[in-house]
């Protein structure tokens, strides 16, 4: 059968592009060897050209996606799965990187951009560090092979795989037609994706990945070529990049996070969040070390280690994110393409590599034997990074369960509550870190006095003290760890500002670690205050129990809001107004009152809403109003998505015990009692007939009590019929259906009139306190890390 409007070249084009990438790569990878083994140039050169053509190669391959999805050439199953012709152009990046083929292929774009950057300029390590570097893109560019060899299929490939020929769709009928595009759409990107943050967090993130392979790189070649000190050169700033735009990229996740989702908060300690962080933590410790090496010469086995650790653990997370290990315990892991295996490979590869290099070269490493003194600048510093160690060890201990159990055989289980199991072990992790943060920049490389350093840092100690009390007793903290993070948070902060004060004038270029270490604190700070003094306002004061309509869903937390009343919330009144349709998003209008003096003043609008998906499902997203002191946090946990239609009835079936109750549109349903009875107004009951009555009670949206009274005959103890309950002017009919003698429960059907339906929504308010502290210090720290780059590449010049 001859397909019509197939685009079959252009997938011919990509994969031709991913297969000559991936050949070029491997051809870099050996010329660059080679070239270092025999010192030559003409093989360096091989190499430099042949990671050229793969980087074209790279380029080309992304364009033709991009192009593909543009088009919407649904034909392919990577284009129908992740778009839809009814998707904004705007999500069209987000389209490409939400697969896992698409997110490979933008980690190798990355590696391609910072390899072109390391050969702009060749150096005596251009050949060993580039050997490595096209390595990587040797097993990245495999991933996306998608090519079966002796029988095993090597990677998954966005243009090889049409969807008339997928496992999931071959045989279905709509593919018997030659014209099947014609009326072929496709399933559409993620409602969770649908965001701005998901245009710039993904290619942040990654990129951050991939700079962490530059220090493991120069490390790695540092340890082959037996230069054991002078990788760190170059290799220093590298690593201050990657803190910088790794740290960026995770911080945008946590934006993104309270932004969008409906969890309440930045931060959930999801598993994929803790892939990312990890690398993070443990790159923060080596690069510290890196520093101490320079300064000192000291450390470098720590330092060594500790690169090399980043790089395998950002492996590590790939492997656990995308080989379909985590199961349902994250929300952001992809699905297993079959591809497990080969992930493994990966990981163990450098895994083995980095064991190898470090056991034959660990005897000639250089040592010291002379000990740090304690009040030196070097000692805490090295405290500080151990200290990031343990902690990036427990994160992913804990989130390497699944594998633990997959390996031996356990069936260790996750903690019940993620936040306050991983809070317990971070918090004391965090009062350590902060507080050496706080002095250590007041020390001197090769010690201090411990006289003049004490007086130098009582001013910080006093003031941080001081206002650590003051505020642990405004803000009512009980528990000693966090108020013991709260000083050292402030103590973080103000020791860093003073050290900032005192060498501003005349060295500027060197303010760049107080800056950062300033915007920790306060990143720690707000998400203390914010987090843990988080205030649920929406408690439910409309006098109708909210676990009649969802069991899950709290009376404490949540507020039921029929269109049109207002009811007080926190120091609020709120008022349900409108409904608003835009595109695929359906918005709240709900406004906030206060009462003043002069009356009550309408002080700000806020509009929640619900994505609305029917191929994925309904997705709410928060909206938020933001204060210099607070933000008002609101999502709507429950509405009645559908416009009601004249003439038209909803029906349903429940089973009730005596003093059950049931959600309707128009209230709340309270069955009251069940008896027998010898007379029905209307109705003859003849001898021999079982009549029974079952009154209910409706409580309406104003609170007035309806009493509602629905019959059921049995005749003959077979010939059933009953009398419902009508309530014409609230559109409602109840009919009681049948009765289980065992539960005591009977059955009854509820019909109700669509155009006589409630407007109603629930709304969950949360009050986050003092929160753009957190974001005044991702700033901070953002800024402090990239003066330090540049004081890095100044001092790499020299």
């Amino acid at each position: 059968m001859e397909f019509q409007g197939e685009h079959l070249f252009s997938g011919q084009l990509g994969h031709f592009l991913v297969l000559l990438s991936f050949v070029a790569a491997g051809l870099s990878c050996f010329a660059f060897l080679k070239g270092h083994q025999e010192s030559d140039e003409k093989w360096e050169r091989l190499g430099k050209l042949s990671f050229r053509l793969h980087t074209v190669s790279v380029f080309g391959m992304i364009g033709v996606l991009f192009y593909m999805l543009i088009n919407s050439f649904f034909e392919y199953h990577y284009v129908w799965q992740h778009s839809s012709l009814d998707m904004p152009v705007r999500y069209i990046f987000s389209c490409f990187w939400e697969g896992q083929e698409g997110s490979f292929m933008l980690w190798i774009f990355w590696n391609a951009v910072l390899g072109n950057i390391l050969l702009y300029k060749r150096s005596e390590w251009t050949a060993s560090v580039m050997a490595i570097f096209s390595s990587v893109q040797v097993f990245l560019s495999s991933m996306i092979l998608g090519t079966v060899v002796l029988g095993y299929k090597i990677g998954s490939s966005p243009f090889t795989t049409l969807l008339r020929e997928h496992v999931d769709f071959a045989n279905l009928p709509l593919f018997q037609n030659p014209a099947y595009l014609e009326s072929l759409d496709g399933r559409g990107l993620n409602p969770l994706l649908q965001n701005y943050w998901m245009t710039i967090h993904p290619p942040t993130l990654f990129l951050g990945f991939a700079l962490t392979l530059i220090p493991f790189a120069y490390a790695l070649s540092g340890l082959w070529r037996r230069k054991y000190n002078e990788w760190m050169k170059p290799g220093l700033p590298w690593a201050y990049v990657g803190i910088m735009v790794l740290g960026t990229g995770i911080l945008m996740g946590g934006a993104w996070a309270y932004e969008a989702l409906s969890f309440g908060g930045f931060w959930a300690w999801d598993p994929v969040e803790n892939a990312s962080l990890v690398p993070w933590l443990t790159l923060v410790g080596g690069a510290h070390l890196m520093m101490i090496h320079r300064n000192k010469g000291t450390s470098l086995f720590g330092a060594i280690a500790l690169v090399m650790i980043s790089f395998l653990l950002v492996l590590y997370s790939t492997f656990l994110t995308r080989s379909g290990i985590l199961g349902d315990s994250s929300v952001h892991a992809f699905t297993d393409l079959g591809m497990s295996g080969q992930l493994l490979l990966y990981l163990l590869f450098y895994i083995v590599l980095t064991i190898l290099a470090i056991a034959i070269r660990f005897r000639d490493l250089p040592r010291t034997k002379k000990e740090e003194p304690l009040w030196s600048r070097e000692f805490w510093m090295f405290i500080g990074a151990l200290v990031l160690l343990v902690s990036a060890f427990q994160i992913i201990f804990n989130t390497s369960l699944p594998v633990i159990n997959k390996i031996f055989g356990t069936k260790l289980a996750a903690p019940t509550d993620i936040k306050d199991f991983y809070n317990s072990w971070q918090v004391p992790f965090a009062v350590i870190v902060s507080f050496i943060m706080g002095f250590v920049q007041m020390l001197r490389y090769h010690g201090s006095k411990f006289g003049p350093f004490i007086k130098k840092l009582s001013i910080a100690l006093l003031l941080s003290a001081a206002l650590a009390i003051a505020a642990a007793l405004s803000l009512e903290f009980q528990n000693p760890f966090l108020i013991a993070l709260l000083w050292t948070s402030i103590f973080a902060i103000i020791g860093n500002t003073q050290y900032f004060i005192e060498i501003w004038r005349g060295k500027v270029r060197k303010v760049g670690s107080s800056v950062a270490h300033v915007g920790f604190g306060f990143i720690l700070l707000g998400a203390l205050i914010s987090a843990g003094k988080s205030d649920k306002i929406s408690m439910n004061t409309s006098s109708f129990d909210i676990t009649a309509l969802s069991e899950e869903m709290s009376n404490r937390e949540n507020l039921l809001l029929v269109k049109g009343d207002t009811l007080p919330m926190g120091k609020y009144l709120v008022s349900y107004t409108d409904r608003i349709r835009e595109d695929q998003n359906l918005r709240f209008k709900i406004d906030f009152f206060e009462r003043k003096d002069q009356g009550i003043n309408n002080v700000f609008t806020l509009f929640p809403f619900v994505q609305l998906n029917p191929r994925m499902g309904n997705v709410p997203e928060p909206d938020t109003k933001h204060f210099l002191d607070h933000d008002i946090y609101t999502h709507v946990t429950y509405a009645v998505l559908e416009e009601p239609k004249e003439g038209e009835y909803d029906e349903r079936e429940a089973w009730m015990a005596v003093h059950d109750t049931a959600f309707l549109s128009k209230g709340i349903l309270f069955l009251d009692s069940i008896f027998p009875v010898k007379e029905i107004e209307d109705q003859e009951i003849e001898p021999g007939d079982i009549a029974v009555a079952a009154k209910f009670e409706l409580w309406d949206f104003n609170t007035v009590k309806h009493d509602l009274y629905a019959y059921f005959i049995l005749r003959d103890t077979s010939f059933v019929f009953n009398i419902p309950a009508i309530k014409e002017d609230m559109g409602l009919r109840l009919s009681f259906q049948s009765i289980d003698p065992q539960t005591e429960k009977i059955q009854i059907k509820i019909e109700e009139e669509q155009a006589e339906k409630k407007d109603f929504i629930v709304l969950q308010a949360i009050v986050f306190p003092y929160i753009n502290l957190l974001w005044l210090g991702c700033v901070l720290m953002v800024i402090g890390t990239f003066i330090a780059v540049v004081q890095r590449l100044k001092l790499r010049k020299n």
